[in-house]
């Protein structure tokens, strides 16, 4: 009898109250999605002081011991807590908030050591640990990622190709041997050294998708921006438009057409020269190599009728694909320059 009273008071408790039991559909549990980042730590060889205290070897024990004691990591700008394992060597950072990608930062003394890694699910992984090739696929994604004006969020879903990496990490090493350096001198050397190895290469030179290859069929739409020349060869107008494209994928040859409708122009100088420009529409055919799709619009009509107006590169992103074009028209000027961050279109 005292058992059923004190069930029916507690009932009674419920309902009043309005609590609802852990779990049920007043009170629903919350779903952890944090995420945990692993990567094996590799400690470089340094002989400068001015960097770090003399490491006479690459990943020796001295080394990775200071790392041990006094290393401060960064995760997307903010510093985070870590554990370093002292018999693994691999850092891992739990508890972070879910994010398109990762950038990871650990310093020691004026020794920064960078990684980079895509968001694939609640245990990430650095896929070149905490190295000083991680730091050099950081910092020639970085320089993609400037000159192309696109977020390093697109491109994920690639790698930079092994010999860009091979040449940057041992420079790096090399640059580190030397006695007389210091962090100043070193952090340009590295920055000047990734701009240096991506500059006059195209994206399909430097980058190689993961995973399975993109297929070119559908259609694709999105507010874009794009430049326009003066008959000098000076992009004067920056122009806002939407975009469509359409396509059709056999082999590795695609065929569509590709529409781009102005909605504003703002003037990049005083007095542009030229008018506004137009609709452009034309249709395409061009060839697919490692999932960068390539061609070249040819002009239709008058002196231009035949001739080169644009090179034209789109590769898959994140949601969508991404497009390049650089004028080939050096009488008129006439063709387009697109940089791939501010031209995106997502797939219908």
């Amino acid at each position: 009898m005292k058992i059923f009273n004190l069930t029916l008071c507690l009932v009674f408790l419920i309902t009043v109250s309005g609590c609802s039991i852990p779990g049920s559909s007043g009170n629903p549990p919350v779903e952890d999605d944090s995420v945990t980042i692993k990567g094996r730590l590799n400690v470089p060889q340094v002989a400068s002081n001015g960097i770090l205290a003399a490491i006479g070897e690459e990943n020796s024990a001295d080394g990775f011991a200071r790392f041990l004691a006094g290393a401060t990591c960064i995760v997307n700008g903010k510093s985070v807590s870590y554990s370093l394992s002292s018999t693994t060597r691999d850092l891992t950072v739990e508890k972070m908030p879910p994010a398109d990608s990762y950038h990871l930062e650990l310093r020691c003394s004026n020794l920064k050591l960078r990684a980079f890694a895509p968001w694939s699910g609640r245990n990430t992984n650095l896929p070149f640990g905490v190295s000083l090739r991680s730091t050099a696929d950081w910092y020639l994604r970085d320089a993609l990622a400037s000159s192309a004006n696109i977020a390093h969020d697109h491109l994920g879903e690639y790698a930079i190709k092994e010999f860009l990496l091979d040449s940057l990490a041992g420079a790096m090493q090399t640059e580190l041997k030397k006695t007389a350096l210091t962090s100043a001198t070193y952090d340009k050397f590295v920055s000047n050294g990734a701009a240096a190895a991506v500059n006059g290469k195209t994206l399909s030179e430097c980058l190689r998708k993961n995973g399975a290859a993109f297929a070119y069929n559908g259609t694709f739409s999105g507010n874009v921006s794009y430049y326009a020349f003066n008959s000098s060869g000076k992009a004067v107008l920056a122009v806002q438009a939407v975009a469509s494209m359409t396509c059709s994928q056999a082999g590795n040859s695609v065929s569509g057409s590709l529409n781009i409708e102005p909605t504003a122009v703002v003037p990049l100088v005083a007095n542009p020269g030229i008018q506004s420009p137009s609709k452009t529409a034309f249709a395409f055919s061009g060839t697919v190599q490692n999932s960068f799709l390539a061609f070249t619009r040819k002009g239709l009509l008058g002196p231009l009728a035949g001739k080169a107006l644009d090179s034209w590169t789109i590769f898959p992103v994140r949601g969508g694909v991404a497009v390049r074009a650089e004028n080939l028209d050096s009488a008129y000027y006439t063709g387009l320059l697109i940089r791939p961050g501010e031209f995106i279109l997502q797939k219908r």
